[in-house]
């Protein structure tokens, strides 16, 4: 499986806080099923500042930590960009992490703040889109206000932004409202990628496996296969860090 959606780099935001803990995130995952993993650190002015060439500097540093730990799965880059105005700046000097291409754009994800929707982001968007930059929205089933208005997620799926849902979304960990929502999301085929969104070894592990598990249940093996292998991949094509 592909896991496009992780906090595994370590010391760089709030995932794994060392190098060893790190390391058994991906061991887990690799029990998990995981055969690609893309590392997505926060990119949230004001609170993680991180930038592309600092990640990417992390990220070459802990590939060949990797190698020397002798684990093995395939490693890539990207970020976890928080909405803000801020993504226009980074989007014009080029300082975008990219998960990769998709139908022409460049994919990325984008995240929302955890209870609101701020004003103008469907402008911002939309902004974006003219860009031939392709925003994944990530756990939209975790926003309280896509949660109890889920007219406002429609208005960026109408826009054509892919979703990706949480694993543990799915089994619960979030709350019943929370998993009776992803599993609709799913019956009503709105969603591209299930991942993971690993921060730790306690109460966010690598859990994309019971994701799938999950999701298979609901839609059945061919669609839950598709959500974690087959359109993780197609966004991921051109990664410039493979």
């Amino acid at each position: 499986m592909i896991d496009i959606h992780s906090h595994i780099l370590p010391g760089i935001d709030d995932g794994a806080r060392t190098l060893a803990e790190a390391l058994d995130m991906l061991r887990m995952a690799i029990d998990q099923g995981v055969t690609t993993q893309v590392l997505t650190p926060h990119i949230h002015m004001g609170r993680f500042d991180n930038t592309k060439q600092g990640i990417e500097q992390k990220f070459s540093q802990f590939q060949q930590q990797v190698d020397e730990a002798n684990i093995s799965i395939k490693l890539l880059l990207a970020a976890e960009l928080r909405i803000g105005p801020e993504i226009m700046a980074l989007v014009n000097n080029k300082q975008v992490p990219w998960l990769g291409e998709y139908q022409g754009q460049k994919t990325f994800l984008l995240e929302f703040p955890r209870n609101d929707i701020p004003f103008g982001s469907d402008n911002m968007v939309r902004w974006l889109l003219s860009k031939n930059c392709l925003p994944v929205i990530v756990h939209p089933e975790r926003n309280r206000t896509f949660l109890t208005h889920p007219e406002k997620l429609t208005v960026f799926t109408d826009l054509g932004c892919p979703i990706q849902i949480t694993a543990s979304s799915l089994t619960g960990k979030f709350g019943a409202d929370v998993q009776q929502w992803s599993e609709q999301l799913l019956i009503d085929g709105k969603v591209s990628a299930i991942a993971s969104d690993c921060h730790n070894l306690k109460g966010r592990t690598p859990d994309l496996q019971a994701g799938y598990e999950h999701a298979k249940a609901i839609v059945g093996e061919q669609q839950a296969s598709t959500l974690v292998n087959l359109t993780p991949n197609m966004l991921l094509h051109n990664n410039k860090y493979q």
